[in-house]
């Protein structure tokens, strides 16, 4: 396990991926986030789709599944940075519920 205890930090071998490099210091002034975009939501559903179990030995789908939780740490920094925090999307019903549990057992930090 990672430091921050992240899954998909894990997965990806890495001691964060999903820190976005930002402080968590006082930003002036009220912020309102835009919604998702239809493309974001479906490229996050698209990821997550790719990160389910893996079939024993399957080098290929392992090295997929490896791209697919870079992509998604990218994503998640860079909504952090514009203000927006894609888990908001685990309590939408933009994504179908086993894709929603997916974001949250991979992005939430374990105990």
């Amino acid at each position: 396990m990672t430091r921050c205890r992240h899954p998909l930090c894990q997965l990806l071998g890495d001691e964060c991926s999903l820190a976005s490099g930002l402080s968590r210091g006082c930003r002036t002034g009220p912020r309102t986030a835009t919604p998702f975009g239809p493309e974001l939501v479906e490229e996050v559903g698209a990821l997550l789709a790719q990160l389910g179990p893996l079939p024993p030995d399957d080098a290929a789908a392992a090295a997929r599944q490896r791209a697919a939780a870079t992509r998604l740490a990218f994503l998640v920094r860079r909504e952090a940075r514009n203000d927006r925090n894609l888990l908001l999307l685990a309590s939408e019903d933009e994504l179908e519920l086993e894709l929603r549990a997916r974001l949250v057992a991979l992005c939430r930090r374990r105990a």
